[in-house]
């Protein structure tokens, strides 16, 4: 079952992505570390989503504050002068809310999935989670994280 959401979590990513932010994204070729990857020097904001059904797990995504501005521009149309904090935690929680659901809908399962209120976790949320699938874009990368319950 891993595989097939993994699958669809990596089309989700790619069709959000492209046509929500208008950014293309690649994938790393094998789970990583943030240290491995260099992410952690770059400061990510994260946040979980919580889903049930079929199965449960936990989706983790962390995007560096450079990118997550750059998509919020995109997203609202407005210019980064004019974007707070609060705007950032938006863009972020509902590009996880998208693509959670998008991945999801993409399983055949008799009980249908549930999905809980995204949340932005802090620094030691982040730090406890060990390997992520990377995702690159032209500027930046991003990193997303599937636990199975």
């Amino acid at each position: 079952m891993m595989k097939t959401l993994t699958t669809a979590m990596m089309t989700s990513i790619f069709e959000v992505m492209e046509t929500m932010f208008y950014l293309p994204v690649e994938f790393g070729e094998t789970p990583a570390t943030l240290i491995q990857s260099g992410m952690d020097n770059l400061k990510p904001m994260g946040c979980q989503l919580e889903f049930t059904g079929d199965f449960s797990g936990c989706f983790t995504l962390l995007i560096p504050n450079e990118l997550l501005v750059e998509m919020t521009e995109n997203f609202m149309g407005e210019s980064k002068e004019n974007l707070g904090d609060e705007h950032l935690a938006g863009t972020l929680t509902e590009t996880l809310n998208m693509i959670c659901g998008n991945a999801l809908s993409q399983i055949k399962s008799k009980k249908p999935f549930g999905l809980d209120i995204p949340k932005v976790i802090d620094e030691p949320g982040i730090s406890k989670i060990q390997m992520f699938t990377i995702i690159e874009t032209p500027q930046s990368m991003m990193a997303i994280n599937i636990n199975m319950a």
